[in-house]
């Protein structure tokens, strides 16, 4: 299907600090260059050509709290 074009099953979050590097081509090292991507709007919002994205193109404007509180709560994710 053509809307499936370069589609990927997205991962749960269980332990996701320790599954670095990040995203499907490991451009991300830290959860927080994940989050920091994610709050400029994806790759759309950082203006690359991305024909599938699914997310807005627009920024979240989260707040360096709020980024960090996000990143607090996926390090709770985390089990022995």
């Amino acid at each position: 299907m053509p809307q499936l074009k370069n589609a990927y099953k997205t991962p749960g979050l269980r332990n996701v600090a320790k599954t670095a590097p990040y995203m499907h081509n490991g451009v991300y090292d830290t959860l927080e260059e994940v989050v920091d991507f994610y709050n400029k709007g994806g790759g759309a919002g950082l203006g690359l050509p991305v024909d599938n994205q699914t997310l807005p193109f627009d920024k979240l404007s989260l707040t360096q709290q709020e980024m960090d509180d996000i990143v607090a709560f996926m390090k709770t994710l985390t089990d022995e």
